[in-house]
């Protein structure tokens, strides 16, 4: 159990930095007017990937027995950031012109429930975490 707690807890500044990276790298090609490609895809599906991976985690904590009221809202919270993330990414996939702006609509809007899933359960999103 303690293996885990301590994979979710750092699996998420892998998220935090995907996230980050996602929207400068949107925000530079919107602003120089490039089109979507494989890098933004590519980033967009590790973005979503490891999000769900943390989801993974998450819920084998929570069937393990780690459970206690504020999760609640923390749960809630994360279960919406991993598809803000997933749907955005696939209806853009789906488009016949895929753009820049969809993607990074769903990556900010999963990084501010993401922050407000952190804050659910009392903890920052850059502070160590006690067992």
């Amino acid at each position: 159990m303690v293996g885990l707690f301590h994979a979710h807890s750092g699996l998420r500044f892998l998220i935090l930095l995907l996230g980050v990276l996602n929207v400068a790298v949107l925000g530079v090609s919107l602003a120089q007017k490039k089109p979507f490609g494989k890098v933004h895809r590519a980033l967009g599906s590790a973005f979503a990937g490891t999000l769900h991976l943390q989801v993974v985690i998450g819920a084998a904590m929570v069937a393990l027995g780690r459970y206690y009221p504020a999760l609640v809202g923390h749960i809630v919270m994360m279960v919406l950031a991993a598809g803000a993330a997933q749907v955005t990414s696939s209806l853009n996939r789906r488009r016949a012109e895929p753009t820049l702006t969809l993607p990074l609509v769903g990556v900010v809007l999963a990084l501010v429930l993401i922050a407000g899933g952190v804050m659910a359960i009392g903890r920052g999103l850059f502070t160590s975490t006690a067992l």
